[in-house]
């Protein structure tokens, strides 16, 4: 029938419900469920290049905007959030894009 005692099978089936334990608690624990990064070039200057990246986890949200240093905020399920996570670089770039885009 099979090759394999129970009573390895219950070691077995134990050290992958305990890896699978720890695995879980790693990916609750950090920020980095969710990773995006994405260069805009501007229309002004061709040669210009912003990188924009956002990462998030079941507690926090990141994002960058080119060169600033990142702004993190609680992730907030039931409540409004009160603080806005665009950042002016990424407002001025949706503004251009919404103006000089659209047209087919």
């Amino acid at each position: 029938m099979s090759h394999c005692s129970s009573r390895a099978l219950t070691l077995l089936s134990s050290v992958f419900g305990a890896c699978g334990l720890l695995l879980v608690g790693i990916a609750v624990s950090t920020d980095y469920w969710l990773y995006m990064e994405e260069g805009t070039v501007l229309p002004q200057n061709q040669t210009t290049e912003v990188k924009m990246a956002l990462h998030a986890g079941l507690w926090r949200v990141c994002f960058f905007a080119g060169r600033e240093k990142g702004r993190c905020v609680a992730s907030e399920y039931f409540l409004e959030p009160e603080i806005n996570l665009v950042t002016e670089n990424t407002e001025n770039i949706l503004s251009e894009g919404k103006q000089g885009g659209g047209e087919s």
